[in-house]
C-alpha cells in the first residue's frame, strides 16, 4: 500500500513539474505574437547581422563584449538570402532605432531567440546578451514587451516572457 502511494505521489509531481511551462502550441503563439525577433547563434567567423523578413540574425560575435554597438547589419531579400547586400553600421541606440522603423514599423511585441550552440562562442554569456537587448527594447520602445525564446534544433523549445 505504501509503495502505491508514494507511486502515486511521484507520478502527480512529475506530471505537475512537466505542466508548469508553456507548451508547444503556447510556445507557438508567443512567437506569432512578435512583430520583431532577434535571433543570437553561433557562427564562426562572422561579424554582420543578417536583417530577414521581421527577424535580425545575430552572430555571438556581435554580442560578446559590453556593449551591443557598433553593429554591421546586412539586409537580405526573404526569397533568396544568398544575394549580398550592402552593409549598414549602426553605431548607436537611436541609429538602431531609426534602422528598424524602415523595415518594422511600431513594433511593441519582441522576440529574443537564443540559440542551442551559443555556447561554442568563447566569451559569449547569455544573460549579459539578453540583458543588452532586453534594455535596448525597454528604453527604444517604451510600454513594449519582450519574450526570451530558447531554440534546440531549430524548434522553439521554451519561452519565458521577460517583460
Amino acid at each position: 500500500m505504501k509503495k502505491i502511494i508514494l507511486s502515486s505521489i511521484f507520478v502527480l509531481t512529475a506530471l505537475l513539474f512537466v505542466g508548469c511551462g508553456p507548451s508547444a502550441l503556447d510556445i507557438k503563439e508567443m512567437s506569432s505574437d512578435c512583430e520583431f525577433n532577434v535571433e543570437v547563434r553561433y557562427v564562426p567567423n562572422d561579424s554582420i547581422g543578417l536583417f530577414v523578413g521581421n527577424t535580425l540574425f545575430l552572430s555571438t560575435q556581435q554580442l560578446t563584449g559590453t556593449e551591443m554597438f557598433p553593429m554591421l547589419i546586412s539586409t537580405r531579400n526573404p526569397m533568396n538570402i544568398d544575394i549580398p547586400t550592402a552593409t549598414d553600421a549602426v553605431r548607436t541606440p537611436d541609429e538602431f532605432t531609426a534602422y528598424l522603423v524602415k523595415r518594422v514599423p511600431s513594433p511593441t511585441h519582441f522576440g529574443i531567440v537564443i540559440s542551442d550552440n551559443v555556447g561554442n562562442e568563447i566569451g559569449f554569456d547569455e544573460s549579459k546578451a539578453v540583458k543588452m537587448l532586453q534594455t535596448y527594447f525597454q528604453n527604444a520602445y517604451p510600454g513594449s514587451s519582450a519574450v526570451l525564446f530558447h531554440e534546440k534544433g531549430g524548434d522553439l523549445v521554451s519561452a519565458k516572457k521577460l517583460y
